[in-house]
């Protein structure tokens, strides 16, 4: 009710008209509770109104029959380019982070961003990989995740613990990404298993110190002791407990797979206890990173029971001949691991997506041309069907609106929302004031809205046809500004702006 007394008398405002007004939609804000049909006003990017009285507005959209609800945050984005942003807008996607990787130097990429305009809302992580590369390889840092993929032909970096001096270094160079306004620290420790506890540890002291949320991808992933998920998840809680750090675990069905009931268990009795963890999982029971990563050793593929077949590169199952001629010719080639018989293993995934209190964030890959392993043109669109990634960069919160909502009936659409929205904003939220302004539609939020038909929401993009852009996103917009206006996506719109912490 606070919401209708507290605009009750914004429709009589004077002078000009709103910027922009969306009738007659159905208006769910997660936080308030909301879930009714309003009228929004919007004026110079931000919420002025939000009433069920008659309000005008220079543009008129007429949203009957349409859900609005504020636009996804993405915590888990490593596309991080136009072509990600325009696939990822028609996902009902207006806020992009890259967090679990991160990247540094952090000053770098925010120029660079903003140089090149942006789609979406855009922000990252200061990368616990990227600094380590740096001192184990001895090679100068380049604030891009091409430059992490090329890396994966060097070794040191992935195997080799750090000593005291190095552990020092590290810290250092994550520190600077830090003092630049980094949202956190991300750590892809899955990647390198020669990070032992110590040097972790110095890093997650690092984050408390600057009460910064730390975004790990953890260590290990084995069914069975050691280095198993469960016991990497009791790693991460002993660092919450021992110094503080606020810890936010990475796609969690990737990682627990099958173990995941004893991986809830831990999440959800730390939570239980008090310490800051958090938590996200994708719709998909399939995961992508690099043919080369440490994941798919020799010992990963035995203790991990996988079948070459179960991995694919440019949607082409890999036998044991082509997997090891590409993890040794192309060990930066990007794969589809398939780790979930779906439907058959639905119940697995479904521990993860539905998670108490769990975001939905994509992990969604850069776009590569399926010939060269290079990045797209990043200019043109629509997408050329050369182009590969992941379909999860397209589809991961269309996917969850078409199944989970809609045609199983295991999520409200208001919790949905949530999900997408509210919860990765309150993630950040302690440490990144400016997150406070979304994933909400409340006076004075962020404009960052999507309209959208709940009866024909559908994510398109599959592992032979990646390249589909979700429909029945029917309006998205970013600071006020639409990016997709009756389904169309406006090629040349880049209302993005910097999601950053104040140094």
């Amino acid at each position: 009710m606070g919401i209708f007394s507290s605009c009750k008398n914004s429709p009589e405002k004077t002078g000009s008209r709103y910027d922009l007004v969306i009738i007659g939609g159905t208006v769910i804000d997660p936080e308030t509770k909301l879930n009714a049909i309003q009228n929004i006003g919007i004026d110079s990017g931000v919420i002025s109104v939000i009433t069920n009285e008659k309000i005008e507005g220079k543009k008129t959209i007429n949203a009957t029959g349409l859900i609005v609800a504020p636009g996804f945050i993405d915590l888990h984005s490593h596309g991080q380019s136009l072509i990600a942003d325009r696939m990822q807008a028609f996902d009902g996607v207006t806020t992009a982070l890259e967090l679990e990787s991160g990247v540094l130097p952090i000053g770098e990429w925010y120029q660079f961003q903003e140089k090149q305009g942006r789609v979406l809302n855009y922000g990252a992580a200061a990368a616990w990989t990227f600094a380590r590369i740096s001192e184990m390889e001895g090679i100068p840092m380049r604030a891009d995740l091409l430059w992490f993929q090329q890396a994966f032909s060097l070794k040191h970096w992935v195997y080799d613990p750090a000593n005291d001096s190095q552990t020092v270094a590290i810290a250092k160079r994550i520190e600077q990404g830090i003092q630049e306004g980094s949202l956190g620290i991300g750590v892809n420790a899955g990647y390198a298993p020669g990070g032992g506890y110590k040097e972790l540890l110095a890093v997650h002291e690092l984050a408390a110190r600057y009460k910064v949320p730390v975004f790990t991808h953890v260590t290990g992933d084995y069914p069975d002791d050691p280095n198993s998920a469960a016991e990497s998840i009791g790693q991460i809680i002993s660092y919450a407990a021992a110094t503080g750090s606020q810890e936010h675990i990475c796609h969690l069905n990737s990682t627990s797979r099958k173990d995941i009931a004893t991986t809830r268990k831990l999440i959800l009795g730390a939570q239980a206890r008090g310490l800051p963890i958090s938590t996200e999982a994708y719709t998909y029971g399939a995961s992508s990173t690099t043919i080369g990563a440490a994941l798919f050793n020799e010992e990963g593929i035995k203790r991990k029971g996988i079948r070459y077949s179960q991995i694919e590169l440019n949607g082409i199952p890999l036998n044991d001949q082509t997997f090891h001629q590409y993890r040794k010719e192309t060990p930066g080639a990007v794969i589809v691991f398939k780790f979930f018989d779906l439907p058959r293993e639905h119940d697995l995934l479904d521990q993860s997506v539905l998670f108490p209190g769990g975001a939905i964030a994509s992990d969604g890959m850069p776009w590569l041309d399926k010939a060269t392993g290079m990045p797209v043109d990043d200019h043109q669109w629509p997408l050329s069907e050369k182009a590969f990634a992941h379909p999860r960069g397209a589809g991961t919160y269309t996917r969850l609106l078409a199944q989970w909502v809609r045609e199983r009936h295991a999520l409200t659409i208001s919790e949905a929302i949530a999900k997408s929205s509210l919860i990765p904003a309150q993630i950040l939220e302690r440490s990144v004031p400016a997150m406070k302004r979304k994933g909400r539609l409340q006076l004075g939020m962020d404009a960052d809205i999507i309209l959208f038909d709940p009866a024909t929401v559908q994510d398109n993009a599959t592992f032979t046809n990646p390249t589909l852009p979700a429909s029945g996103m029917m309006y998205v917009l970013v600071n006020g500004k639409l990016v997709i206006e009756n389904g169309v996506l406006n090629p040349d719109a880049r209302p993005g702006k910097p999601v950053r912490r104040n140094p």
